[in-house]
């Protein structure tokens, strides 16, 4: 997206929010700002999560209990205490 649709387009959603008549969309909007300012992710952890988030579409995941069984076979030490 070039910087004049940028403009255009938060132009077009104040003037949407201007003409707002329902209060419940109203404060729907002051909760999502409020969400998006205490964002506390970094862009290397928003990164980490993207590709985990694209790993998991690509391959699938893997069962739990699968694998702990794995765990178990690898490091059998650490459950023979």
């Amino acid at each position: 997206m070039n910087t004049q649709q940028l403009q255009n387009d938060k132009l077009n959603i104040i003037n949407w929010i201007s003409q707002l008549q329902d209060y419940s969309v109203v404060e729907k909007i002051k909760t999502l700002m409020s969400t998006a300012d205490t964002s506390t992710l970094t862009n290397e952890q928003k990164n980490a999560i993207d590709q985990a988030l694209q790993s998991i579409e690509t391959k699938g995941t893997i069962p739990h209990n699968t694998v702990m069984e794995e765990t178990k076979k690898r490091f059998p030490h650490l459950y023979n205490r």
